[in-house]
Parts: structure tokens; C-alpha cells; sequence
């Protein structure tokens, strides 16, 4: 299996959130942003509502409204791999935008078990989750969190493995504690072992990306990509040259 890069596009904060300011500047920089990843050499890009902190457990009707919108340019200008995820971990939401812009996976923080987290208990829904992308006919793939930054885990890293299966994800994330931090060489190491791909989702850069990769199927990078934050396209190259080289 190829190495996949996948970058972050970052949205700025939507209508409804504390800090939003203009939808026009929201939209525009997020193609832009797109644009930049594609040009750079990623495989993909995954959409987030980064920006409307603090997050909810289940977004409104005008942040799905808004990443839909954003998301169908980004998938009509753009001829990549495209993601969505809804923060903090309305997998419901990112399943809907999907199935009308025809993304091609969804992330999913916490798809099972349950984590305490600053937006307050996140329980996962992978039964839920599972039967509406049905329902729905969505044929968007399902990338789930194991034990997920910025949270606090009752179950331990065991656990998740263990019940993976259970679950149903395409495929798995591992992160580090919080966000730019670097993931846990260990935990990839134990996730291997399953049978479907695995991603490092968090802290990687130029100069860990080969490391990393030595024990994963792919990456999702969103910091590092970033300067004066925007996505910057030679920063995209450099890894993604370093993907080739592999």
C-alpha cells in the first residue's frame, strides 16, 4: 500500500461561533488553502470547523449548512481526496456533508468508548454512526480516533484495540496528547498489528515524517503545513516529497 499525505484545511470560525467575523473570508481562504495542499502533492484534504471554539458536541444546522457549501467548491476545484470533520464529534453532521458533496471519508474522534474531554463527556456512537451512513447510502469511509488528543480516557489504549472490530472503521488515527504533538511511535506500533490501515494524525513534520512512516500507512498534518496560517504550498512539497522517496 502507497503512503498517503492527507492535509488539514483548517476553517475559520462559521456563522454562529463566538469568533466568527465573514463567510466570504471563510469560504475564499479555505479554497485557497485546498489549492495550496493539491499544488504541494497531498493525496487528500479533510475540512475541519478548527475555528469555532469553544466546539460543540452536536453542531446547528448553519455549521453543516456552511461546511457543505465550502466543501462542494473545494470538491469541484480540487481533483484530491476530500475529507470532513465536524468538531468536536458530531459524526452524524460530517456523514450528512459527505453524502451531498460526495467526500471520501470522514473523521471521527471518538467512534467508540467514551473520553472526557473540554466540551465535556464525548461518548462514541459507533452503532449510530454505522446505521445512519447506511441509511443514507453514503459510501464516505469512516477514519475513527484511537484514544484521541485532547481528552481523557477511561479505557486504556488496550481497550481500543481490542474492540476495533467491534466498531467497524475503515481505517485508525493515532494522536498525541494534544494538537502538534507528536504521536507515540509505540501506539503505531501496536496498531499495526490490526487489519486495516493506520494514520499518524497529529505532529508531523519534515523532520519526523520518515520515522513516522516507517510505522504507518499514511499522515494528516495540519500544523506544520500552516505559516502565518495559511497552508504554504513548498511545506506540503517537503513532505510529500518525502512520501515519494520512500
Amino acid at each position: 500500500m502507497e503512503k498517503i499525505l492527507i492535509c488539514v484545511v483548517h476553517l475559520e470560525p462559521l456563522p454562529g461561533s463566538p469568533n466568527y467575523k465573514n463567510f466570504d473570508e471563510v469560504f475564499n481562504n479555505a479554497l485557497m488553502d485546498a489549492k495550496a495542499a493539491e499544488n504541494g502533492g497531498a493525496d487528500a484534504i479533510i475540512i475541519e470547523n478548527f475555528g469555532d471554539v469553544p466546539y460543540q458536541k452536536e453542531v446547528g444546522k448553519e455549521v453543516v449548512a456552511c461546511m457543505a457549501v465550502v466543501a462542494k467548491e473545494i470538491r469541484r476545484e480540487t481533483s484530491i481526496g476530500l475529507g470532513i470533520n465536524v468538531l468536536r464529534n458530531d459524526a452524524l453532521a460530517a456523514l450528512a456533508i459527505a453524502k451531498a458533496v460526495k467526500a471520501d471519508f470522514i473523521r471521527v474522534n471518538q467512534l467508540y468508548f467514551g473520553s472526557l474531554t473540554p466540551e465535556g463527556w464525548i461518548e462514541g456512537k459507533a452503532a449510530e454512526v454505522l446505521r445512519y451512513r447506511k441509511q443514507i447510502d453514503c459510501n464516505a469511509m469512516i477514519f475513527a480516533d484511537l484514544n484521541v488528543k485532547h481528552a481523557v480516557h477511561i479505557a486504556s489504549f488496550e481497550d481500543y484495540l481490542m474492540n476495533v472490530e467491534r466498531a467497524l472503521p475503515d481505517a485508525v488515527i493515532a494522536t498525541g496528547a494534544t494538537t502538534g504533538r507528536e504521536v507515540r511511535i509505540s501506539d503505531l506500533k501496536m496498531m499495526r498489528k490490526l487489519d486495516i490501515p493506520v494514520l499518524a494524525g497529529s505532529g508531523v513534520d519534515a523532520e519526523n515524517i520518515g520515522r513516522i512512516l516507517e510505522h504507518c500507512d499514511g499522515v494528516i498534518v495540519g500544523t506544520y503545513i500552516k505559516k502565518k496560517g495559511r497552508i504554504d504550498e513548498e511545506r506540503v512539497r517537503r513532505l510529500a516529497n518525502s512520501i515519494k522517496k520512500r
